[in-house]
């Protein structure tokens, strides 16, 4: 494995190879990258040019595999001034594979916009003045016609360090949480492009087992996307709805069977036969997805029933570079403070216009769009209201008072209210647990998230790991040693996904953070603060 560390405040470049132990030890991915963010000091500003931002792929990305192009960024997040990481699928993981680049740590400033060129092992800094100002879509453009490769983009929100700002690949797939657009948008890096000049790797026996053992469970993704799980939320009553009052909401209108008639065509990351992506066309506004979250973001959330606003809001987000998650949260607490007149702006639930407007307005900070490019953590510290996050980040589509499980993976999770650090709803929905007991929910999350910090240190996609039918810790190991020829035993890999977890909580500690605690809301039904204090302590007790 090869790291490049860019210093972009002495335009400084240094190539090294990745010592054998940490390779071992830490797999790749986010084990490694987490060991590097550990060495930038603390306590400091997110936007300081001491921060960095490590974007990295693992053993498996060099594959032409189902699931396998995949790869991580960490950072100091400026949303939550804690651990930050969030993954991308789509062509340049594999393309990044290809480079002879395993790890690219960016750190410092530039004193005017650049983008770089990683390719053939080595690292090129370039003037982006030409690029500046324009949108995530139109800067991918122009660099694929410029350079070719594979391209990451920031959007005006990034340049505009919107805190919850994301980093754009291939016109809808994101970098999408904890503000890593808005980390790139403070060093003045437009974008990153990968050539890979390199051979992809095969295995036919991995895929032909995928295929049949996993891919084959995956039908409802593939007819629908992510939409297909909506209707077993809401049917749960799980569903965040009008702000957190509610957790169930009139779906019909915005469920994976109403998208099918916008939908266009199918879309999949480098090599995967899943292909879960889905092409959305309402009008002239094409867009990839809306996926779940953002159907329940700008959706159910806001009480918004109109798919079209949606897949509008949706489209402008990718172009600006916006967490969808963050950013239909944060406009929910807006409503709610304009509803108690505790800001001047009138925002109303189901006002699907509105939202398409207030995007924009987030990604220029224009007007009201400045205090909600803030997020909800420093909302709620300005306005004294209760808004709704767990350590700084805004909750994704599933409702802790319907799905014990989640109340505790949202404090648990390094990186703030998070579904996708445990994946915990899925065994409590189908029912492996009683979604609505305490019993039995510390051990699930602790296994959960132990394996999935391995499984972003290979890189690796959740769709073909997803907890029960998916890969599993044999099948893990498995494809390790194909990789690297590596052998490990699953106690082996357990120890090292629970090193990796603790290593990001020790980041977190540092920092000054600690479990989050949840907001009262979540305890004015369903979930008893008793529950979670039994949940917390079970789990506590065991990381000890």
């Amino acid at each position: 494995m090869k790291l490049a560390i860019v210093d972009l405040s002495h335009g400084d470049i240094r190539i090294s190879k990745v010592n054998e132990k940490d390779e071992r030890e830490l797999i790749g991915g986010k084990g490694i990258a987490t060991k590097l963010l550990m060495g930038i000091p603390a306590k400091i500003d997110p936007f300081s040019p001491e921060n960095a931002i490590i974007f990295a792929v693992g053993p498996v990305n060099s594959y032409r595999m189902s699931g396998a192009s995949r790869m991580t960024a960490v950072f100091k997040s400026p949303l939550t001034n804690g651990y930050g990481e969030s993954q991308c699928g789509g062509f340049a993981p594999h393309e990044m594979a290809l480079s002879d680049v395993t790890l690219l740590m960016i750190t410092g400033t530039s004193e005017k916009p650049v983008y770089l060129v990683v390719e053939n092992g080595d690292v090129e800094i370039k003037p982006a003045d030409f690029l500046w100002g324009l949108d995530a879509f139109e800067t991918e453009s122009m660099l694929r016609k410029d350079e070719g490769g594979e391209v990451l983009a920031i959007g005006q929100a990034g340049e505009n360090l919107v805190r919850f700002a994301c980093i754009t690949h291939r016109k809808g797939r994101q970098f999408g949480r904890a503000g890593g657009g808005a980390v790139l948008g403070s060093k003045k890096v437009k974008a990153v492009v990968f050539k890979g000049n390199g051979k992809s790797d095969e295995s036919s026996e991995f895929e032909e087992f995928l295929r049949e053992k996993v891919i084959s469970k995956l039908s409802a993704l593939q007819k629908y996307g992510t939409p297909n799980i909506m209707w077993i939320v809401n049917k749960s009553k799980s569903l965040p709805s009008y702000y957190w009052e509610r957790s169930e909401f009139d779906i019909e209108s915005i469920d994976g069977e109403r998208m099918l008639k916008y939908f266009v065509k199918r879309n999949s990351c480098f090599g995967c036969r899943v292909a879960c992506g889905r092409i959305s066309k309402a009008g002239d506004v094409e867009v990839e997805g809306p996926e779940f979250e953002t159907l329940y973001s700008f959706g159910s959330l806001l009480g918004n029933a109109d798919l079209e606003s949606i897949i509008k809001a949706n489209n402008l987000a990718d172009r600006y570079g916006i967490d969808t998650i963050s950013a239909g949260n944060v406009i929910g607490f807006a409503i709610v403070l304009s509803k108690s007149g505790k800001l001047k702006e009138k925002i109303k639930f189901g006002d699907g216009d509105k939202y398409v407007e207030l995007i924009r307005k987030i990604a220029f900070r224009e007007g009201i769009g400045d205090l909600l490019a803030e997020g909800v953590m420093r909302l709620e510290k300005m306005t004294g209201a209760e808004g709704v996050h767990v350590n700084g980040l805004e909750p994704p589509a599933y409702d802790p008072r319907g799905i014990f499980g989640m109340a505790l993976a949202y404090s648990t999770s390094p990186r703030g209210a998070c579904h996708m650090r445990s994946c915990a709803y899925r065994p409590n929905l189908a029912g492996k647990l009683d979604r609505f007991s305490a019993e039995g929910q510390a051990s699930l999350v602790k296994e959960l998230e132990d394996f999935y910090a391995v499984v972003d240190s290979l890189v690796y996609c959740r769709f073909l790991a997803l907890p029960d039918i998916g890969m599993g810790w044999e099948d893990v190991a498995r494809l390790i040693e194909i990789a690297t020829g590596r052998k490990y035993s699953l106690d082996q890999l357990r120890k090292i996904g629970e090193r990796i977890h603790r290593m990001a909580w020790e980041f977190n500690r540092r920092e000054g953070i600690g479990y989050g605690k949840l907001p009262a809301k979540f305890f004015n039904y369903g979930l008893r603060i008793e529950d979670w204090e039994k949940m917390i302590d079970e789990y506590m007790k065991l990381r000890e």
